[in-house]
């Protein structure tokens, strides 16, 4: 089901998933560990667009196989040296966790978890290639293999992720994470994607990321230092596409990118003028 489905938000459905793997870790027995979406939400990874309706486990136990329930799951498997604690409570380690998610689960949703996990170095590409291999000829082998090469740590919230997978499954030209402008005055400021030969910024504007809690003065002087930044990397060449949480759900993040590059084309940007 997907988050924008679900009775209650994203964050909301994983807490409530957090809460119960670990009420539910008191009662598992020895050589059995949380995994899967319980072991993301216990590393404090997004579950965005994953199933967080049931707690999972899995059994140290060669082979494969699961027993399924309307609340539990409980896998059957190697893990290995992939156990780590946490608050006392075993769990896969974020590697394994990140691997197990993208063989089990959906595309979109396993990048989102991945992208964050590199950002705060949860675990190493490196880790992530081990767990890989480690899970050769398991099902879904293939899916994970996929997310581990479009994850990305310049990626730095769940939209940015999401925006990521729309725009490359629309065949747009990926853009690059996190490209730094040096302003007219010397310093220096990150944009969330750039489009070089287009000139075009992307910036995916999630919830609170004007500091909410900061109170309306606070609020409008971020809002207001945020509109002179843009006015000063546009005075460079560029124009700027934002977009939001909104815009996501309702497919319209591809066409305003693809509109802009048209824009920007029909003046004179863009690969095909250059050529």
């Amino acid at each position: 089901m997907p988050a924008a489905d679900l009775p209650t938000g994203p964050d909301e459905a994983e807490a409530i998933l957090e809460m119960r793997s670990r009420a539910s870790a008191r009662f598992i027995s020895p050589g059995t560990v949380m995994s899967h979406t319980s072991a993301l939400v216990l590393h404090g990874l997004p579950a965005q667009d994953l199933d967080t309706r049931r707690v999972t486990t899995t059994r140290h136990r060669p082979g494969s196989g699961s027993r399924r329930g309307e609340s539990a799951i409980c896998h059957s498997l190697d893990l290995g040296d992939a156990v780590t604690e946490l608050d006392g409570i075993p769990v896969t380690t974020p590697a394994r966790t990140i691997v197990d998610v993208a063989r089990t689960s959906p595309f979109t949703g396993a990048v989102c978890a991945a992208d964050q996990a590199l950002r705060h170095s949860l675990c190493t590409r490196a880790e992530l290639a081990a767990e890989l291999d480690a899970a050769a000829g398991r099902v879904g082998i293939a899916r994970a293999r996929a997310v581990v090469a479009f994850a990305d740590p310049g990626a730095h919230s769940v939209l940015e992720s999401l925006s990521r997978v729309a725009i490359t499954r629309a065949g747009l030209p990926m853009p690059r994470l996190q490209h730094e402008f040096v302003l007219p005055d010397g310093s220096r400021t990150f944009v969330d994607m750039y489009w070089k030969e287009w000139g075009l910024v992307g910036e995916a504007d999630g919830s609170g990321k004007y500091g909410i809690d900061d109170g309306e003065a606070g609020v409008r002087r971020k809002l207001r230092d945020e509109k002179n930044r843009q006015n000063e990397i546009e005075a460079l060449g560029n124009i700027f596409r934002r977009w939001q949480w909104e815009d996501y759900r309702r497919g319209r993040i591809v066409p305003l990118i693809r509109e802009a590059m048209r824009l920007q084309e029909s003046l004179g940007r863009g690969p095909r003028r250059g050529a």
